[in-house]
């Protein structure tokens, strides 16, 4: 046990935008150039109905499409919106906390379409031990199912795993599940994470 009676951490899991990996530089603006401002407004609130692979976001993005009568496809849309970046120098915290013994694993919502592309092209699998993406588990974040689902599959208690996310209420989510959750905010460090991390118990860094 550690000096706060916690459990050994033995799990890292590591949310996917805004913390290993980040969209390319003028996405949002070719984005809105090939559908405008309402158009990605409101597929922006569509794709959450689809984040648990039950909805198929495709035939969504064409009604959109055509209700305001653009004249790209929904193919287009999904090629900018898969300009994805992997953050190399947090992949290779990533891989400091697997080296030490930690399993590791991403955590991620996602539709179908960007998903499949990350699991293709990414190389996630090089990092990550496991890839619990919501379009695949059938759960999304904040739901506190989604995390259990994770720690169950994992074999670890709640409370041996630490999750980290750029967004407020997924670590709200994390926290009623059981685990130990960490804030990445866009204005934090790589040196903020490591040492909230390490006051954790995360061995590696």
């Amino acid at each position: 046990m550690t000096s706060t009676s916690q459990p050994p951490i033995r799990a890292l899991l590591m949310d996917a935008d805004g913390v290993v990996q980040y969209p390319r530089k003028g996405w949002l603006k070719d984005m809105l150039r090939l559908g405008g401002p309402r158009f990605v407004a409101d597929v922006f609130r569509t794709e959450k109905e689809t984040l648990t692979g039950q909805v198929d976001l495709y035939p969504l993005v064409t009604g959109l499409l055509e209700r305001d009568g653009r004249d790209c496809t929904a193919d287009d849309i999904l090629e900018v919106w898969c300009r994805i970046e992997a953050d190399e120098y947090m992949l290779r915290l990533v891989d400091r906390v697997r080296a030490a013994g930690i399993v590791t694993a991403l955590a991620t919502n996602q539709q179908s379409y960007r998903g499949s592309f990350m699991l293709a092209n990414l190389g996630h699998e090089a990092h990550f031990d496991h890839q619990f993406h919501s379009f695949q588990v059938g759960l999304a974040k904040p739901d506190p199912a989604y995390y259990t689902h994770i720690v169950t599959t994992l074999g670890v208690a709640p409370e041996e795993a630490v999750f980290v996310d750029d967004m407020e209420v997924n670590v709200r989510g994390a926290q009623r599940a059981g685990l130990r959750a960490v804030h990445f905010s866009a204005t934090d460090t790589y040196g903020h994470l490591r040492c909230r991390l390490r006051a954790l118990g995360v061995p590696g860094l």
